[in-house]
């Protein structure tokens, strides 16, 4: 089993479509989460949801989950947004060999146009790491 975490700063934009992406693709023997350094509970944003049905993925039943230690533990990889997400882990103590940066730009708060350049620049991304062999 491969345990996979995506990673950003609230848990409601970015790394759940990251997680519905990966999961669409239906790899075998995969877990596959996401979390946030500030999550608190919400649903995934309106954006999100939408830009990602407009895919033929649903993400409508989302709820941002804060990350934990354990979750860092138990990961054999964890794709973090952006640098500033994998800094904060390695600050933890989360061992920076099992972080990827995607490089991501948050779009809270942007327009329909900038959920779809973020979800298709997602979509990219992990398609280059599975290509790479690391997811």
């Amino acid at each position: 089993m491969k345990n996979v975490v995506f990673v950003c700063t609230g848990n409601t934009c970015r790394s759940p479509m990251a997680e519905g992406y990966l999961k669409s693709l239906k790899p075998k023997g995969y877990e596959i989460i996401s979390r946030g350094l500030s999550a608190d509970g919400s649903p995934a944003a309106n954006n999100s949801v939408n830009v990602m049905l407009e895919a033929g993925i649903d993400i409508t039943k989302h709820i941002s989950k804060q990350m934990s230690y354990a979750d860092a533990e138990k990961a054999d990889v964890i794709v973090c947004m952006s640098s500033s997400h994998a800094d904060t882990l390695e600050a933890l103590g989360v061992d920076k060999l099992k972080c990827y940066v995607l490089g991501i730009n948050d779009p809270f708060g942007g327009d329909i146009n900038l959920y779809r350049e973020c979800r298709d620049n997602i979509f990219e991304a992990i398609d280059e790491l599975i290509e790479d062999g690391i997811l």
